[in-house]
């Protein structure tokens, strides 16, 4: 998710649809197991592979499926046969509810997680945390922010501007929409291209450390938000 550059010409950027779903979950599988936070939750994924491209691509089933809350934007490339090669989620209705299941891992704790890839524990850790963080620092912006839930590049497209085309395209939409706010709760590698961007830095927290844990992992998340102008401000 470092990417800093100016957009490249063999990158374009569109709506995904379900037709993308194939392509999107493999640009999640390959663009996302660098950042910490999916190894925190998914450390088991190289023992079972099956288990892991089946509920990521569950997870991106259903924000596709959801065109009135998400809109999922991604960069394709030309020598990719114009598939993506990065993607973006971000949340355009925020005071709607999300439509979805547990993502095989049940909220309560007596029950068995129906997926092998995945730290229970930690899953549930940073599902709440982050929950808590976007209370804390954004639900005083109500519906009048764009949220940015996800974001990732697979490596070989990197620093091509990909990120950066998709990060303004929610910062457009914001401005056409007249929606003042984009916020986004960032990863370690998120943070510095969502400042390079414009996004300003709130705060932080952390996810973890899990109590009963038998080691003392935990990850820091960054509070950013972006002051959007509409269209014709100055």
């Amino acid at each position: 998710m470092g990417d800093m550059c100016f957009p490249d010409r063999q990158l374009a950027i569109r709506h995904a649809t379900l037709a993308d779903l194939e392509d999107i979950t493999t640009v999640a599988q390959d663009g996302f197991p660098d950042d910490p936070e999916f190894n925190y939750r998914f450390p088991y994924r190289h023992d079972f592979p099956d288990d892991n491209r089946k509920w990521v691509r569950e997870e991106y089933r259903e924000y596709l499926s959801q065109p009135d809350k998400y809109a999922v934007v991604v960069a394709t490339a030309s020598e990719n046969h114009d598939k993506p090669v990065a993607l973006s989620v971000w949340d355009i209705a925020v005071q709607t509810a999300h439509r979805g299941g547990d993502l095989g891992v049940p909220d309560n704790r007596s029950l068995e997680p129906r997926r092998r890839d995945v730290n229970a524990a930690h899953f549930r850790e940073f599902k709440n945390r982050m929950d808590e963080g976007f209370a804390k620092y954004f639900s005083k912006h109500g519906s009048d922010q764009i949220h940015l839930w996800l974001l990732c590049t697979r490596p070989a497209f990197r620093r091509r501007g990909a990120g950066t085309s998709l990060c303004q395209w929610g910062l457009g939409y914001a401005a056409r929409a007249g929606i003042r706010h984009a916020t986004v709760l960032a990863s370690p590698m998120g943070k510095l291209l969502y400042q390079e961007v414009g996004f300003v830095l709130n705060g932080s927290f952390f996810v973890g450390p899990v109590e009963g844990d038998d080691e003392d992992e935990k990850l820091e998340i960054w509070a950013l938000t972006s002051y959007v102008l509409g269209e014709g401000s100055e």
